[in-house]
């Protein structure tokens, strides 16, 4: 089973993730070029942090948790 930290903690770091690549010039460019095609519609922290709140207000606590670790990011 899927814990609260992991559902929130995975989905940040995937984003921290491409933007890495994005930023590294020791990349190809189409790996740069796809990572920042990822990003353009991906959930920015604060976004992941609303929707943790929205959640809880109408299904409950413990699905994504809205205050988190930034040792995450």
């Amino acid at each position: 089973m899927t814990m609260p930290n992991e559902r929130t903690r995975n989905p940040l770091q995937t984003g921290g993730f491409l933007k890495e690549l994005r930023a590294d010039e020791s990349l190809p460019d189409h790996v740069r070029k796809e990572a920042e095609r990822l990003l353009r519609h991906y959930p920015t922290v604060n976004e992941f942090q609303l929707l943790a709140k929205i959640e809880a207000s109408f299904i409950g606590p413990n699905l994504l948790m809205s205050d988190f670790s930034t040792s995450w990011l």
